[in-house]
C-alpha cells in the first residue's frame, strides 16, 4: 500500500437525484472515482489525487459531523423533489445515510448549511 492509500475511504458513494437538477453521484469503483452528472460521466484515478487532498476531504468530513448522521431523513410529502445517499467507509468508521425531500443541516459560526451542499463543495475541492 503507497502512502496515498491509506487515507483513500474503502467505499464512497454519494448520490443525489432532483427534478430541478437531475442526477449527479460519486462513487469510487475500483481504482477510479466516477463522477456522473446526468448522462456525462468523469472518470478520475484515485491515485491521481495526491494525499493532502484526501487527508483535508477526510478532515472536512469530520468538520460537518458526517459519521454522526442518522441512517434516514424524509419529510412527508406526496411528491419526492429529490432523493439523497451518502454511503462512505474509511477505517473504522462508516456512514450509509439516505434522504427525501429534506437534509441534514450544521451550524458554522451563525449560518446553518446544507451538509450535502457542503458534501458537495468538498467533493469538488477534492477532484479539481
Amino acid at each position: 500500500m503507497n502512502k496515498t492509500e491509506k487515507y483513500i475511504p474503502k467505499n464512497l458513494e454519494i448520490s443525489y437525484k432532483s427534478k430541478d437538477n437531475g442526477n449527479k453521484s460519486v462513487k469510487i469503483v475500483n481504482n477510479e472515482i466516477l463522477i456522473i452528472n446526468n448522462s456525462q460521466i468523469e472518470s478520475i484515478n484515485k491515485k491521481d489525487i495526491d494525499k493532502e487532498k484526501w487527508i483535508e476531504f477526510l478532515e472536512n468530513l469530520e468538520k460537518i459531523g458526517i459519521w454522526d448522521l442518522e441512517e434516514n431523513y424524509s419529510s412527508c410529502s406526496l411528491t419526492a423533489d429529490y432523493y439523497w445517499k451518502i454511503k462512505i467507509e474509511y477505517e473504522e468508521k462508516r456512514i450509509n445515510s439516505y434522504g427525501i425531500n429534506v437534509d441534514p443541516k450544521i451550524i458554522i459560526g451563525n449560518d446553518i448549511y446544507s451538509i450535502l451542499e457542503k458534501l458537495e463543495e468538498y467533493v469538488e475541492d477534492l477532484i479539481s
